[in-house]
């Protein structure tokens, strides 16, 4: 850097400091403007991270990342196709109801040997699953029945992680075992070593001992999730010994969408994955976030517009003060360089005091007691602080106030010395 250059430089940051001190109440306000919105912008940012990310972490752990799956179908003109084909003819009969067909997924194993060998996939499982009343001394309750075999299950759920007063094995107990979630139990009113009953709509009934309780966290999940051994729920929906679901895990959860298409052309039945199992709370977050951002960028938005009026009242305030400068060869890209300094530095200034307060509210946040929510169960905010929060709201802050000094930056530059002389002199 040449040193004219750099005498300019010089000139131009002990201009800025002091225009930055000359008005401290001024200066003070558009820095608190600036910190607010990236404090608020911080503290939105954290709560909403923090619940999406709670969900989605707990999600994909309680949850298969991908489930094949046999949607119910109905055969209709059975009775007309038969006739059609015993006569050698077309018979078309009126009021023929549909017969339901039991939902199957045929030759599972092989099924599930197609599935193991695609190279995204970690472990898979069969389950036989289905609805089902439970009932416990005159409370009722509707539950998903997960007819499993623990060890292959396991392997795709960590079921035994959130198990209460019991282990996973216990389901092999004599007489056999239900785990049962910890928010159905409550309703119900049963604890690990009751018995319960369970009824399906097809007319099957069995007695199950409660051998332990599923609590994931997930308040939807703990109020329907129940597992069984697979042979227990095949006899409860009378299903032989078929299945109509396969779950999986992968390596990698975020490709899960890509698997459940690829699972789909290779067995012809229906896959889905965990993001469209739960398309529509993703889709309430996602529109929840996005009105949060319109709000804390329009507190920023408030704090240019403060820039803004600051620097415009600066010019006008200081056009004696321009027109020497000018007149000592100050050039009008010179001016406009310090009302741009001027700005930059009110922007960081409000960035530092923001992201510092940000991080403390976050904390306070974190504690701030709270009703339990319709999908977590947690008795406080749930709040997760990443550094690309403070990198979006410090970007966001300086770019504010970087636009709100181009217009004053813009009008000090193009001040005429001489009729801002003329006219003092008039």
């Amino acid at each position: 850097m040449s040193g004219g250059a750099l005498s300019l430089l010089t000139a131009l940051s002990l201009l800025v400091r002091r225009q930055l001190g000359h008005d401290p109440f001024r200066t003070g306000v558009s820095v608190l403007a600036v910190a607010v919105g990236v404090t608020i912008t911080i503290a939105i940012n954290g709560v909403m991270s923090g619940f999406e990310g709670t969900f989605v972490g707990r999600t994909i752990a309680i949850s298969p990342h991908v489930e094949v799956l046999d949607d119910p179908r109905v055969v209709r003109g059975e009775l007309s196709g038969a006739l059609a084909r015993a006569h050698g003819g077309i018979v078309v009969m009126e009021g023929e109801s549909p017969r339901p067909v039991p939902r199957r997924i045929p030759q599972p194993d092989e099924a599930l040997s197609t599935l193991r060998a695609m190279p995204e996939v970690a472990a898979a499982a069969a389950v036989a699953w289905g609805t089902a009343l439970v009932a416990h001394g005159g409370l009722e309750g509707y539950a998903e029945v997960n007819g499993i075999d623990p060890g292959a299950q396991q392997q795709v759920v960590d079921i035994e992680s959130d198990l209460q007063g019991g282990r996973l094995g216990d389901l092999h107990a004599s007489g056999g075992g239900v785990i049962l979630g910890n928010g159905l139990a409550r309703r119900l009113g049963a604890r690990p070593g009751d018995f319960v009953s369970l009824r399906s709509a097809g007319g099957g009934a069995m007695t199950l001992r409660v051998v332990a309780l599923l609590a994931t966290g997930v308040t939807f999940v703990d109020l329907r999730r129940c597992y069984v051994l697979q042979s227990a729920a095949q006899r409860l929906f009378g299903m032989g010994r078929e299945v109509n679901r396969l779950a999986l895990r992968l390596y990698d959860h975020d490709r899960a969408q890509d698997v459940a298409a690829r699972a789909e052309s290779l067995l012809g039945r229906r896959a889905v994955a965990w993001q469209d199992a739960n398309t529509h709370v993703l889709t309430l977050m996602n529109t929840n976030k996005t009105l949060t951002q319109v709000v804390s960028y329009g507190v920023l938005a408030v704090a240019a517009f403060g820039i803004l009026n600051v620097l415009m009242m600066m010019a006008l305030e200081k056009r004696d003060s321009i027109a020497l400068l000018k007149s000592l060869g100050y050039c009008a890209w010179d001016v406009r360089l310090a009302f741009l300094g001027q700005g930059l530095c009110l922007g960081l200034l409000g960035v530092a005091v923001g992201c510092v307060a940000g991080y403390h509210v976050s904390g306070v946040l974190a504690m701030v007691p709270i009703p339990r929510l319709a999908l977590l169960e947690t008795d406080h905010l749930l709040v997760n602080s990443l550094p690309r929060h403070y990198v979006l709201a410090g970007g966001a802050g300086l770019a504010v106030a970087g636009l709100a000094s181009l217009l004053p930056a813009w009008r000090a530059g193009r001040m005429d010395p001489v009729e801002i002389l003329r006219g003092r002199n008039a």
